[in-house]
This record gives structure tokens, C-alpha cells and sequence, in this order.
């Protein structure tokens, strides 16, 4: 049967993809997404809790009150910023759900985005299922994938409705600086565009690198829509909650496309999410300083290879160019996993994405395993 002519034409502007499995006998990942720390315990016994009082009935499209009251206490204590939790908060089915409202609500066909290169590939997806552009701003593997304000403004036109902006990121591990913000911030201001800013690794920064939320800074607060996610700093990525923060008028705005896609997020997880928010986070220090340790075998393992990354500052990837082995990303991702057992992940056509998130001896063993293929090579 032919199922073409039944087909919405924006199926056409995304390719087809299947999830295929990566935990397959004899390889190794070193390209991963998923925190392999185990999850605190008191976010497990308030799950349990909320299962055993048979707390399974929807919850506002919003989030419970006390999630979105636990959300308001820690940004105020963490991120630095007030608001109202009853009209500027929305709790999502994790990050991704967020964004697909956020888009939803903001974009147009024909209109356009724009964000630094290389980005998380879903941003464009997106946008593309909508119509709308997501514009690169290309940036260097030298200045440590840092944009410069020259740059995104001259990518800016009459259809640019917003910035994304993803710091700490993924693919790249940036972390952008204050005052890389405040050029942002002052772009968004004379242009009059919103600025999306995902902040879902925002519990991954290294030395004396140092997050700031964008909606701290000056005349920024009214323009932003941040997006938070328990998936990464909680290990919860199956838990599926994340976390909307934004000027009422646009809360309002997103709300209905989060309802029609899943109406709340898990009413037992959001259990967990309060938990989760409410206790201090001292339990994850030891954790990030192992992190720490495998990001700074990755380095030290590239300098000896003589190949070109950018500084792991944040998120948990380091994302390094190939081009010195006369090999493409996609290519070298093929072989790496063929010849060597490794699975990595690509950042951009040169451009390989790898992760600190592989438990020793495996991490150590995938590490020997790329250098010993890189120097193959030559």
C-alpha cells in the first residue's frame, strides 16, 4: 500500500531515524548522553510514597503547587532570580517536551531562530517541523566554541524572532562567560527579540568556570524562557520531568500545546521532582569531582594524540576536530566503532562529540581504545 499521499507534508522536513541500540557486547560508549551516576535515594522513597497513597490522578496542566513552589525556592537559591510560581512556572514531560511547546507557541512559518553552532540537533528538527528556520552561528574549536556578538548580529533579520542560547552546552561542553551573556542580553534588548535559555546541564561546570542564568541579567528577565531539566543533574532521564520558567503572558501562551501532547508531567514523578528540589545537593559533589577526573583524562589523552578540542568547561562532552586524520566525522564514527569498539558522537562534519559519562575500567579502556585507532591512522 502506498502511504505517501497520507503523509502531512512537514513529515518530509525531518529524516527518518530509528533508535537503535548501543549496549551491544564488546563496545564501548563514550559518546553518551545519560548520566551513569545512581539517582539519590529520597527522590525513590517519595516516588514510593506517592505510588502507596495512590497519588496517579492528573495534576494541573502547570505542575502540583508544591513542585512549582520546590522550582521558585531553588531558583531563587541556585540561579539567583524570583518568580512567581503560581503564573511563571510549567512543568514539562522533560526538557524536550518543553521545547517542542515552547516552538510551538513562538514560531511561525518562515520565521527564524538563531543559535551558535553546533548545537543540540532537535532545536532544528523542531523548527523544521514547524516551518520555521533555526539560523548556526558558527563558531571555532579554538575560542572554545564561544560566540561573539559580531557574529549572531549579523545573522539577525526582520524574521529573527529569538536567541537560543544553551549553556553549559551540548555538544561542546561551553560554558558561556558573564560578560558573553551580556553581549546576548544586549543584542536581545536593540533587536527586541526573546532569548531561549537552556540551562538543563547546569549543575556540570569545572574549574573556575561559572554558570549564570540569563534571566539575571539586566532587562532580561521579561525577554527569557528558560528551560530546566531533572534528567541530567538527577540522573532521572526516564522520570521525564523539566521545567519551563518564563514571563506569565508567555506561560500562558505554551500551556495549551503542553496540554494536547501530554496534559502533565507524571504525577509520581513530579513527587520525586520535589524531593529531588528540596534536599541539598552536597550528595552530588563527589560525583562531579569524578567527572572532573575523566574530563581531564579526555584532554590529556587528545593532547597526546595532537588533536584540537575545546575546553570541556561544562555539560559533560568534549567535543574535538578529526579532520587531522583525513577522515570525516560520520567516518571516523564508523570506523571508531568497527575497528575499535568505541561509540562516539558526531558534533559537525569534522567534529566528534565524546563523554565523561562511561564508569571506570570501561571509560579508561575506551580512552586507550580511541588513541590507539587515531595513531592507526597515521
Amino acid at each position: 500500500m502506498e502511504y505517501q499521499r497520507y503523509l502531512a507534508a512537514r513529515t518530509e522536513r525531518i529524516r527518518p531515524g530509528r533508535q537503535t541500540s548501543v549496549n551491544l557486547p564488546g563496545l564501548i560508549n563514550m559518546g553518551s548522553g545519560t548520566p551513569d551516576f545512581e539517582p539519590p535515594d529520597f527522590v525513590f522513597e517519595a516516588m514510593r510514597k506517592a505510588v502507596d497513597e495512590r497519588q496517579i490522578q492528573y495534576t494541573l496542566w502547570a505542575g502540583t503547587t508544591e513542585l512549582r513552589e520546590a522550582i521558585a525556592v531553588k531558583l531563587e537559591r541556585e540561579n539567583r532570580f524570583t518568580v512567581d510560581p503560581e503564573r511563571e512556572i510549567l512543568v514539562t514531560s522533560g526538557a524536550q517536551e518543553a521545547l517542542m511547546s515552547i516552538f510551538m507557541a513562538l514560531l511561525d512559518p518562515g520565521d527564524e531562530i538563531i543559535t551558535p553552532a553546533p548545537f543540540y540537533g532537535v532545536y532544528g528538527e523542531v523548527a523544521h517541523i514547524l516551518g520555521a528556520s533555526l539560523v548556526p552561528v558558527e563558531t571555532t574549536v579554538e575560542s572554545d566554541f564561544t560566540v561573539t556578538a559580531d557574529a549572531v548580529r549579523a545573522a539577525i533579520t526582520p524574521r529573527t524572532k529569538a536567541l537560543v542560547l544553551v549553556s553549559p552546552n551540548n555538544p561542546t561542553g561551553t560554558v558561556l562567560p558573564e560578560e558573553t551573556l551580556r553581549e546576548m542580553a544586549e543584542l536581545a534588548l536593540e533587536h527586541n527579540l526573546l532569548v531561549i535559555s537552556d540551562e538543563i546541564y547546569e549543575h556540570y561546570v569545572f574549574g573556575s568556570h561559572r554558570h549564570v542564568s540569563l534571566a539575571t541579567l539586566p532587562g532580561m528577565r521579561e525577554r527569557t524562557i528558560s528551560i530546566y531539566s531533572l534528567s541530567k543533574g538527577y540522573a532521572l532521564t526516564g522520570l521525564r520531568v523539566g521545567y519551563v520558567v518564563a514571563p506569565a503572558p508567555l506561560i500562558e501562551a505554551v500551556l495549551p500545546f503542553h496540554h494536547a501532547m501530554t496534559i502533565c508531567a507524571s504525577t509520581v514523578a513530579q513527587s520525586g521532582a520535589v524531593a529531588a528540589l528540596r534536599e541539598p545537593r552536597d550528595w552530588f559533589d563527589p560525583i562531579l569531582a569524578e567527572y572532573d577526573r575523566r574530563r581531564r583524562l579526555w584532554m590529556t589523552m587528545l593532547d597526546g594524540l595532537g588533536l584540537v578540542y575545546g575546553e570541556p568547561q561544562g555539560a559533560y562532552y568534549v567535543a574535538f576536530d578529526v579532520s587531522p586524520t583525513g577522515l570525516s566525522s560520520a567516518e571516523f564514527s564508523k570506523r571508531m566503532r568497527e575497528e575499535a569498539g568505541v561509540i562516539l558522537g558526531s558534533a559537525g562534519a569534522n567534529l566528534m562529540r565524546g563523554s565523561l559519562m562511561q564508569a571506570s575500567p570501561q571509560f579508561e579502556e575506551g580512552l586507550e581504545r580511541i588513541g590507539g585507532f587515531v595513531k592507526s591512522l597515521r
